[in-house]
């Protein structure tokens, strides 16, 4: 509240008028100070209640979009066995494995036949201090072909040196190697695969870059990987394989036999449907606490009495339970999947889940589960419109709480408005007291000067 003391002490009357004044004013602004203070302290109490249900059903609304993915029960695991000469399941040294969602389930018998290399051509041995005459050669790398000029009186390692880098960008390593037979030219392709080969030809040029060319030997060839998955041939450019099996990619080893599981993620799955249950028992118990009503202190909660919240709590639980009448008629009953409403002796409308009938249905039927709750059809899909109608951008708690947030600013400007109209009024108590006082010290003063006046006569008198 605004101090509207001024420094002015009454002069003629001796009166305190800043604490007059102060004290008029604030009588005058205690009513409206007390019902500002009421609707505020109520606006913000059914404000906190609300964000937390609020909080709770957005909690549940994303619980839902993730249970609703179409892919929410596709989490997979993927094992590999190999087999040795004799069909004993070893340590897989044949192929590793990775999976991504959805993908097919089932094992797969895996024969890797030959694995994919990267091209490399080797020189002969040349003395390091062999030039060789001006000329050109080819270059070609899969289906880039590049023209080398070679200078007149290169060595060998100048003659890298132009190959390197008229090669920039084409994918080949050059190096010169050096043995007891002297320097060779060195070409590695850096992908594996036969449409990463490396020749080398001569363009122009004398017998010495001819017998440069003709010296050159392959070492490693260019190879594609080569395997057959359940019997059917496969060939891939390197040795990991993406594209046999959706959302399986295998990283071929060794030659060799191995067999490739892959699983329904149990794990995965139970959590979705958990974080679900956690998400949906948080919003029933966030009504229950904004609604309760202490009777021994006799202390009612935020919104006790709510009717907005009596019918989320009814509409959301009536439609849980529509759902899980829909579930039953599916052949997925509330008992088998390990999900139901907590029954006696406190049936509070929220969920148990027992994991390990969830997961022992989800094994057996993966699909049905599937189907049953993902999709805008499925369980989550129409829980989650309800939620939806609630906590979206037009749900009926966003707008609730848009409604209190404006009471608030409402309160605010209730204030800032009262704060100038009471100084208006310290303004106007002011000037009476000021003028009050100047009559009164203009009154002493004649008070004083008829004293004055009435003594000199009586001495008069007396004399």
């Amino acid at each position: 509240m605004a101090d509207y003391s001024f420094g002015y002490g009454g002069i003629g009357s001796n009166l305190n008028i800043s604490g007059m004044v102060n004290s008029l004013v604030a009588a005058d602004r205690a009513p409206q100070d007390a019902r500002l203070n009421k609707l505020e302290s109520t606006a913000k109490f059914k404000r906190t209640g609300v964000g937390n249900v609020s909080s709770a059903f957005s909690n549940l609304q994303t619980a839902l979009t993730n249970l609703k993915k179409a892919d929410a029960f596709g989490s997979r695991t993927v094992t590999s066995v190999s087999t040795d000469n004799a069909g004993a399941n070893v340590s897989d040294n044949v192929v590793s494995a990775t999976v991504g969602k959805s993908t097919p389930l089932g094992a797969y018998k895996i024969e890797v036949e030959s694995l994919a290399s990267a091209h490399k051509l080797v020189g002969s041995g040349i003395a390091a201090e062999t030039t060789f005459g001006a000329g050109s050669l080819d270059l070609k790398v899969g289906d880039k072909t590049v023209a080398v000029e070679i200078k007149d009186g290169s060595t060998l390692a100048e003659v890298r040196g132009q190959i390197s880098d008229a090669a920039k960008g084409m994918g080949i390593q050059v190096a010169l190697l050096t043995s007891d037979d002297g320097q060779h030219l060195s070409l590695t392709s850096d992908q594996t695969g036969t449409k990463h080969a490396i020749s080398l030809t001569v363009g122009s040029g004398g017998g010495d870059l001819q017998g440069l060319v003709d010296g050159i030997q392959e070492r490693v060839p260019a190879q594609d990987a080569k395997l057959k998955i359940d019997g059917l041939s496969v060939t891939s450019q390197s040795n990991s394989v993406s594209t046999a099996v959706p959302g399986l990619t295998l990283t071929l080893k060794k030659e060799g036999s191995s067999t490739v599981t892959v699983a329904n993620d149990a794990s995965a799955g139970r959590a979705v449907v958990q974080s679900f249950v956690t998400a949906y028992n948080a919003a029933v118990n966030a009504i229950a606490n904004s609604t309760k009503y202490d009777a021994e202190s006799d202390t009612p909660s935020s919104l006790t009495g709510d009717a907005q919240m009596r019918g989320a709590a009814a509409q959301l639980r009536g439609t849980l339970n529509d759902l899980l009448g829909e579930l039953a008629a599916q052949g997925l009953d509330a008992k088998s999947m390990g999900l139901q409403t907590k029954g006696y002796p406190s049936p509070d409308g929220t969920l148990v889940f027992d994991s390990t009938k969830f997961d022992a249905l989800l094994a057996s039927q993966p699909n049905k589960i599937a189907d049953a709750f993902t999709g805008e059809t499925g369980f989550a899909g129409k829980l989650g419109k309800v939620v939806d109608s609630y906590v979206g951008t037009n749900g009926a708690f966003t707008l609730r709480t848009k409604g209190i947030d404006a009471q608030l600013k409402d309160v605010a400007k209730q204030r800032e408005a009262l704060e100038t109209r009471m100084a208006s009024v310290a303004e106007r108590y002011k000037a009476q007291f000021v003028a009050l006082d100047t009559m009164m010290g203009s009154l002493g003063n004649t008070s004083n000067y008829l004293s004055q006046q009435l003594s000199m006569l009586a001495a008069q008198s007396g004399g």
